[in-house]
């Protein structure tokens, strides 16, 4: 747990304590991550039918705001090549994979996991805390981690996966639809597929898989940790909320940029 500051507590002091506390943190999320890749072969019965429900929750009534977005975002991204006059450009394909493909997508729909499942994960494991359930598995002798936390890890890592595929798709069609509408000479349909096959490879596939399945990851893991680990207090509910939010926008971002100054120092 990051920890606040104390009065009388010199500056390095509490910087040095953050960073440990940081690094602790960081520790029992991978660490939870490589107990469910551990548990995950086990996955049958009563936990493989909580996979299912969350992949539904998680990824399939999340794909019309998924499509809602990707459009908006295209459009977005041909009305900006439009005004810098790219819209001409060869560049034009290039422009929609780095931006679409390899950065916001995969940004976007972790974004929109942790608004719509994130914080449901954490208010129904805060509450099935605050009720006495988890311990009640205990007692009934069942693995909380195996039966609430390797399902929900293993549905969102999946969920991210896919509706990041969903995202790309539309809004790669949605961009070639947009440029017709919006930009002066857009290529036809033929030469903007040439330009996008061109542009994809098979490390872009690589990529997004990095980008997405990761992220899912570490979104499920923080979110259930922060959900079993809070106060059984209802009113620490909303709280454990918010700091799991916060710290899964935190890891996605900083995974993110991670694997993209990889990249390009590679490349």
């Amino acid at each position: 747990m990051l920890l606040p500051m104390k009065p009388g507590l010199g500056i390095f002091e509490y910087v040095g304590r953050r960073t440990l506390a940081g690094f602790g943190y960081l520790g029992e999320v991978v660490t939870m991550i490589l107990q469910f890749a551990v548990q995950l072969p086990r996955l049958r019965g009563v936990s493989a039918s909580v996979l299912w429900r969350q992949v539904q929750f998680t990824g399939l009534e999340a794909v019309p705001f998924t499509a809602l977005l990707a459009l908006l975002t295209s459009l977005s991204v041909v009305a900006q090549i439009q005004l810098v006059g790219l819209g001409q450009s060869q560049l034009f394909g290039k422009l929609l994979v780095v931006v679409l493909v390899r950065e916001l997508g995969p940004l976007i729909v972790a974004l929109v996991v942790i608004a719509r499942s994130g914080t449901a994960i954490v208010t129904e494991l805060g509450n099935m805390r605050v009720a006495g359930e988890v311990r009640a598995l205990r007692l009934a002798g069942i693995d909380p981690f195996g039966y609430l936390v390797v399902p929900r890890l293993a549905s969102v890592a999946v969920a991210v996966f896919c509706l990041g595929q969903v995202f790309i798709a539309i809004a790669l069609a949605g961009g070639y639809v947009l440029s017709r509408l919006l930009v002066e000479d857009a290529p036809p349909l033929r030469e903007y597929i040439g330009e996008l096959t061109a542009q994809l490879s098979a490390a872009d596939a690589l990529i997004l898989a990095i980008k997405t399945v990761i992220p899912g990851l570490l979104i499920a893991a923080i979110t259930c940790r922060e959900g079993l680990a809070g106060p059984p207090i209802a009113t620490e509910v909303p709280r454990t909320t918010t700091r799991a939010v916060v710290r899964a926008i935190a890891a996605v971002f900083a995974w993110d940029a991670l694997v993209t100054a990889t990249i390009y120092k590679l490349l």
